[in-house]
């Protein structure tokens, strides 16, 4: 099985939310109890922690883990792994500007991930502005005009 995503997937999709949650949980702990707070910095800080942990959640939680054996797509979510078909694949595609870079699949018909398959690929040196290299390749493996 060729591996598509990084070995941090674990890591962003679980460890580093909670680090986050924790870790500022813990300083608005501080900033709660401390003698001299006064006015309304304790909700700016509570809206502020909630507001950013309800964002990390929300790009990471849809991350997914994803490797390729011939023509079947292995899709993960640390929970179940489902077999897809290739053929399934509609579209490849990926951010452009934001880093660690992003690769999602679209596909023709629901799937039990939905029709968004969503992954951060291998880190590659030099991959720089511009899609990550591996929507090209995977759409070229696909068969898929880009």
């Amino acid at each position: 099985m060729k591996e598509l995503s990084s070995s941090l997937t674990l890591f962003y999709k679980f460890v580093f939310p909670l680090i986050w949650f924790a870790g500022f949980g813990f300083g608005a702990r501080a900033v709660l109890f401390a003698p001299t707070a006064s006015g309304s910095g304790w909700l700016q800080y509570m809206v502020l922690w909630l507001g950013v942990t309800l964002l990390i959640i929300f790009i990471t939680g849809n991350f997914k883990k994803v490797g390729i054996q011939g023509d079947i797509l292995i899709v993960s979510n640390f929970f179940r792994t489902e077999m897809i078909d290739v053929d399934r694949v509609e579209s490849v595609d990926g951010t452009a500007f934001l880093n660690p870079k992003m690769v999602w699949l679209n596909m023709k018909d629901v799937t039990p991930f939905g029709r968004k398959i969503t992954f951060w690929p291998r880190h590659r040196l030099g991959s720089g502005l511009g899609k990550h290299p591996l929507v090209a390749e995977l759409r070229q493996e696909i068969g898929l005009k880009g």
